[in-house]
């Protein structure tokens, strides 16, 4: 595997400031996001899924659809309120306009839905939140730098999935598929936290490599039933 990217050089006091601040989106993203959005769930319309009536056999059938059928928009209050989904506000969206409409983490957890069928191990099917170096993006370092990808294993290689996007891209291994994905390649990853398709926590760290690890052993013990999230 190529090596990972590192943090880029900085003076201390900037140094710091990344530190404070991916250390402060962990913080919010690990314990605050998924109770919170389960709680505004259910506030929103709701719908019996999928709320559309698609059918796609093949993975590139459905990456051909899923342009067509999501928008990108961000979150409240530019972000400042950001959550998940539930598979029955998103089947309202489609029921009321036809298509969804969501941030990348709401982008990110419908994919995840509609990937099972295609997909030899389900619980391959991985929501990843990444925290990337701001200091590498040229713009709006603080709206790009945080991001929510879908990371899953097909046919041996490791996809990726962004917003309405399967990249053509495949990769040996989940740590390289984060990394070096077209969104994430240009920019070091600080901090990774890895949920199923269903939001349950399976690892999160600021060393990609041991969040990999943490995984394998997730894997393993999944195959063993003895994994509980």
């Amino acid at each position: 595997m190529p090596q990972l990217l590192h943090p880029s050089p900085q003076p201390v006091h900037r140094r710091a400031a990344r530190g404070a601040y991916w250390r402060a989106l962990a913080l919010v993203f690990r314990w605050g996001k998924v109770p919170f959005s389960k709680a505004l769930g259910r506030l929103q319309k709701r719908a019996p899924w999928p709320g559309h009536d698609a059918n796609w056999q093949t993975l590139e059938e459905y990456a051909r659809w899923l342009p067509g059928h999501v928008r990108w928009k961000p979150d409240r209050l530019s972000g400042l309120i950001d959550v998940f989904p539930t598979r029955e506000t998103i089947a309202a969206q489609f029921r009321q306009k036809g298509y969804f409409e969501e941030d990348c983490d709401g982008l990110a957890y419908f994919s995840a839905q509609n990937l099972i069928q295609f997909v030899e191990d389900p619980n391959k099917i991985t929501i990843v939140t990444v925290v990337l170096d701001p200091f590498t993006f040229k713009e709006k370092a603080l709206i790009y730098s945080a991001h929510v990808i879908v990371v899953f294993q097909y046919r041996v290689k490791w996809r990726v999935i962004s917003n309405d996007t399967l990249y053509d891209a495949t990769f040996d291994s989940f740590a390289e598929a984060v990394q070096f994905n077209p969104y994430c390649r240009d920019h070091p990853v600080l901090w990774t936290e890895v949920r199923d398709k269903d939001l349950h926590l399976y690892a999160s760290g600021s060393n990609l490599l041991k969040v990999e690890k943490k995984m394998q052993e997730v894997w393993r013990k999944k195959e063993m039933g003895s994994f509980l999230a």
